[in-house]
């Protein structure tokens, strides 16, 4: 199986993660184990969640969390896997109030740590930025975490190119490590910015694509809505229902739609595994997170683990567009 290197303090990981969002809101306790265990038992050892997964619930709590820390006191083998998880998240009723301050970060990856019952996490995420601080405070803050053994790596999720770039050379500057990955959202299946609903959601785009191939030997990314809600597997089935998914509704995902359906054809693949394939394929580690409504519906994300894209193909279904 390939696998990816993200930093040098971590495992490598398979080339698709595992995303938990939906752990006990749309996938009950049981339902979400069994897409834990049928993941991991075909090689899948990386895992995506976040300290606000379910705090949208009447109950607001981490729940994504405590189902996940449940289920690995019950397997066992933390070792073998690497956990990725994300803090500083805004309330869900004020999207635009910073939370990334000392108390709240160590408040969240303490939470954190409780919830999935381990002393570290692989890789942590701020989840949102905030402006207003300068970059290499928030550096400077979970260098301090790091130092208490308390994650591997870090990075940050829904940051522009500019603030990546701030906080890069500022750790170069005063030899830290620093962030080593991006959590953006990212897919084949381009996105329409102003079109997405939750405007604090930050998108791939040109700008951070160039500074990740420029910064390839020290930063990574992790795709978020990297199965583009399903845009192009319901449009190649008839399924997309009139006027869905707006955000994806483009004159490149049309190209992008086309070139699937023909590689699909082609090779004998599901449009999912490649969709998942193209990311692995670019030129710095990237690895989309894919989720899954049913444990049935790993197939398709398990094929990836071992599809290999040609250039040519690779060509076909950027239809001109690197990103």
């Amino acid at each position: 199986m390939k696998t990816k290197q993200l930093h040098p303090a971590l495992m490598p990981v398979t080339p698709v993660c595992l995303g938990t969002a939906q752990f006990g809101d749309s996938l009950d306790e049981t339902a979400a184990r069994g897409i834990l265990d049928a993941y991991t038992g075909s090689g899948g050892n990386f895992l995506d969640t976040a300290n606000c997964y379910g705090r949208w619930l009447e109950h607001g709590e981490n729940v994504s969390e405590q189902i996940l820390g449940r289920w690995l006191r019950s397997r066992g083998g933390r070792q073998e896997l690497v956990i990725s998880t994300k803090g500083g998240h805004p309330p869900f009723n004020a999207m635009t109030k910073s939370r990334l301050h000392e108390t709240e970060l160590r408040h969240d990856l303490e939470s954190s740590l409780t919830a999935l019952g381990t002393d570290y996490v692989d890789f942590y995420w701020l989840h949102r930025d905030d402006t207003s601080i300068p970059a290499g405070e928030l550096v400077e803050r979970l260098e301090e975490f790091r130092r208490e053994g308390k994650l591997l790596a870090y990075g940050v999720s829904n940051w522009s190119a500019a603030r990546v770039r701030e906080a890069a050379d500022y750790a170069a500057a005063h030899g830290c490590g620093g962030f080593c990955g991006v959590q953006n959202q990212w897919s084949l299946a381009r996105v329409v910015p102003e079109r997405i609903a939750d405007q604090t959601l930050v998108c791939m785009d040109g700008a951070l694509y160039d500074l990740l191939c420029e910064r390839r030997a020290s930063l990574c990314t992790l795709a978020f809505s990297a199965m583009g809600k399903g845009y192009f597997t319901k449009a190649a089935s008839g399924t997309l229902r009139e006027g869905a998914l707006p955000e994806y509704r483009c004159a490149l995902n049309d190209r992008r739609l086309e070139a699937l359906r023909q590689l699909a054809g082609a090779r004998q693949t599901p449009i999912a595994a490649l969709v998942l394939a193209w990311m692995s394929a670019k030129p710095f580690a990237a690895v989309p997170i894919a989720a899954v409504s049913r444990a049935a519906q790993l197939g398709d994300l398990i094929a990836a683990f071992d599809l290999s894209l040609t250039d040519g193909e690779i060509a076909l279904l950027d239809a001109g567009e690197a990103y």
